[in-house]
């Protein structure tokens, strides 16, 4: 039974990552997103907090923790990738406009795609990454998908309408299935993880980027909010890529699941409690 959970990972983790980027495509208009990149000192505040203060907190931290390296690897690579597409699900839980955390996630997952495949080898000493096969499958597998939903949305409005909620679905219930299927499959691996704190280091990690995301926002309550959970929310997708395709070892997706699904919780909550003063506005980016 745990040999089939495991075997079927290879199977989900395309369908979430396909389905999540394609829905993308398929709910977002690229004139909405191009107006929120206008604005620029937001945008190189993002940049600098996602790929270059981000990463460097996490490379310090494991510089000082005693884990072995597949649990550094797994931790090292949930840190370099962002642009999440969950984050349209937190701008909506914070009540803010949608087009505000789609753009902000666009810009990001775009620049990761570059961004990994240099960073990577030189973060991870020892270990062997092909940057090319890394850059060909997060190009094909992110970006590809929003492309055609975009296309798509443009071309055949009718067909999306019907079939967008169901891609939607799809995605969701695809992100559920890897995490329980990832836990419960490689269970032993799991409690061996909690057993030396890693999961601590991730949690720690994704509360300190969401303060630096904040930041950028420079005193616009909207940008706050999105910055922060857009930069606390790293990208699955491209880390479950990467850890699959480059890595034998089970604890490096292991690690990156864990640390994933406990920041995803604590964002949720956070951006419960931002929705609290906030309000839908449009047009303010």
């Amino acid at each position: 039974m745990v040999e089939f959970l495991r075997s079927t990972i290879q199977f989900i983790a395309p369908v979430f990552i396909i389905s999540t980027m394609l829905n993308v495509g398929l709910t977002q208009r690229l004139s909405d997103i191009a107006q929120h990149l206008k604005n620029w000192p937001f945008v190189l505040k993002m940049l600098l907090a996602n790929f270059v203060f981000a990463p460097l907190l996490m490379i310090v931290a494991l510089h000082f923790a005693p884990f072995d390296p597949a649990l550094k690897a797994g931790l090292l690579i949930f840190s370099l990738g962002a642009g999440a597409p969950l984050l349209i699900k937190l701008t909506q839980t914070a009540e803010h406009e949608v087009a505000l955390g789609a753009a902000v996630m666009m810009l990001l997952t775009v620049v990761t795609v570059v961004y990994m495949p240099i960073v990577l080898p030189m973060v991870l000493s020892g270990v062997s990454v092909d940057a090319v096969a890394v850059a060909r499958s997060l190009l094909m597998q992110l970006l590809l998908p929003i492309v055609v939903g975009m296309l798509l949305a443009q071309f055949v409005p009718g067909v999306v309408k019907k079939v967008q909620p169901w891609v939607g679905k799809l995605g969701s219930i695809a992100l559920y299935a890897l995490i329980v299927v990832t836990l419960v499959g490689y269970y032993p691996n799991l409690l061996d993880i909690v057993g030396k704190g890693a999961f601590l280091v991730g949690l720690a990690f994704v509360g300190a980027a969401f303060g630096l995301g904040y930041l950028a926002g420079a005193g616009k309550d909207h940008l706050e909010d999105i910055g922060g959970l857009g930069t606390a929310q790293r990208n699955t997708a491209a880390g479950v890529i990467i850890a699959l395709e480059n890595f034998s070892n089970p604890n490096v997706l292991v690690m990156l699941t864990l640390a994933n699904m406990l920041g995803i919780v604590m964002l949720l909550l956070i951006a419960k409690a931002l929705s609290r003063d906030n309000r839908v506005t449009v047009g303010n980016a």
